[in-house]
């Protein structure tokens, strides 16, 4: 397993987000992507690059990431108390996710991030601010558990 700790605070612009400039050249459209998005992707690739595997990790692959995010100054001090809060607004979970596995693609810790078949993501507000990042693979043949359910009509019929 491959895990670590980027000690940043998480990006609120990425390559998804909003901040795209679409200019078009002999008919072609030409993206951009804004600055701050290029800045947090290089940020974020400089920090994992420490963390790289010599070799790609082959077949499936679990991902784990958690993002914590500094608590706001305005944040009452009840839910500070709490120590960790739900962060329910942008930047979204899923774009926050693709600018680390485009990080983690290009520094080759696998071959392509189709290869990621478990994936579990959390956001929140907190006080151990950073992006927490755990990697290993899928056994080729999952255990099964008790009591769980094993199809698609067991989980949504079921």
């Amino acid at each position: 397993m491959i895990a670590f700790h980027l000690p940043i605070i998480p990006p609120k612009a990425t390559s998804q987000g909003a901040g795209k400039r679409i200019v078009i050249k002999d008919g072609k459209p030409l993206f951009f992507k804004n600055d701050k998005a290029t800045t947090a992707e290089h940020d974020l690739t400089l920090l994992c690059s420490q963390h790289a595997p010599k070799q790609p990790i082959e077949g499936p692959i679990s991902l784990k990431i958690d993002f914590v995010f500094p608590w706001r100054k305005s944040e009452p001090k009840k839910r500070v108390a709490l120590g960790r809060v739900p962060h329910t607004s942008k930047p979204d979970c899923s774009n926050l996710v693709k600018m680390i596995e485009d990080c983690l693609t290009k520094l080759g810790f696998w071959a392509d991030d189709g290869q990621v078949a478990d994936l579990h993501v959390s956001k929140a507000w907190g006080r151990a601010v950073g992006i927490y990042v755990a990697i290993q693979p899928v056994p080729a043949v999952p255990p099964v558990t008790a009591g769980l359910a094993t199809t698609h009509t067991d989980l949504f019929h079921g």
